[in-house]
């Protein structure tokens, strides 16, 4: 297995998550879908086969809220926390890293962590041992 296929976070509102991701993404979600109850969920695609899935359950929203850190690329950081004020998303903090990149740390409305900067994946690699 090498491929993620979606992360996924369950939300105590969902519309609030919702509005919360599209301003933070910069689009809406591709897809919705409603099972009955505690299973509301929307889809919003990150890459061609990966998707970020927020699902309506407000006992595990709240059990989860902070427990994963969603890792976004951003070639300009500071252009994108400029984009993420204007949206009214800009309540988080600008921080260096071990790795001596900047990145840009928030919560969502449920707590779950959102860090925004470069791919982080090349710069744990190289100072790994």
């Amino acid at each position: 297995m090498s491929v993620v296929t979606a992360v996924h976070l369950y939300v105590t509102d969902l519309d609030r998550s919702v509005d919360f991701y599209s301003r933070l993404l910069g689009y809406g979600p591709a897809a919705a879908y409603d099972e009955g109850e505690n299973a509301h969920s929307a889809f919003f695609v990150l890459e061609q086969q990966t998707f970020l899935v927020l699902t309506w359950d407000t006992d595990r929203g709240r059990e989860v809220g902070g427990a994963v850190r969603l890792e976004l690329a951003a070639e300009d950081l500071q252009r994108e926390v400029d984009r993420l004020e204007a949206h009214g998303v800009g309540s988080g903090t600008i921080t260096r890293t071990r790795f001596g990149t900047e990145v840009y740390d928030l919560t969502d409305p449920d707590g779950h962590l959102v860090r925004v900067g470069p791919a982080w994946t090349l710069h744990a690699i190289e100072g790994a041992v």
